[in-house]
């Protein structure tokens, strides 16, 4: 991962849980003699945990795994629109509060503009 940009003081690192982790990671704040060396060790870290992932994907793309779970989980029918609810249909009271509803803004917006 060749453009990573991270930090390790500053900014979010303030906040409890991120400063949390990076105290687990070892690399919280600037590094005692060699500056950047913490946001190196983290850019590290991340690439590792990345590609672990992208590994793991792969290995169960291959093994089928993927797929078998998609399909135990119902993933596999395509979606329909009959499953969408449709808007109700508005009814001519519904439909002269609605204009109703409109014209009070825009009075109420003429108001405000003469001010």
């Amino acid at each position: 991962m060749p453009s990573l940009e991270v930090g390790t003081l500053g900014g979010g690192t303030i906040l409890e849980p991120q400063s949390a982790m990076l105290d687990m990671l070892g690399v919280r704040g600037p590094h005692p003699t060699n500056p950047g060396d913490n946001a190196r060790r983290l850019a590290r870290i991340i690439g590792a945990a990345v590609l672990a992932g992208e590994l793991s994907l792969c290995s169960a793309l291959q093994a089928g795994h993927l797929v078998k779970a998609h399909m135990q989980h119902n993933r596999s029918a395509a979606p329909s629109r009959t499953s969408t609810p449709a808007p109700p249909p508005l009814t001519p009271v519904a439909l002269a509060m609605t204009n109703a509803q409109d014209k009070s803004r825009s009075a109420a917006a003429q108001q405000r503009s003469k001010r």
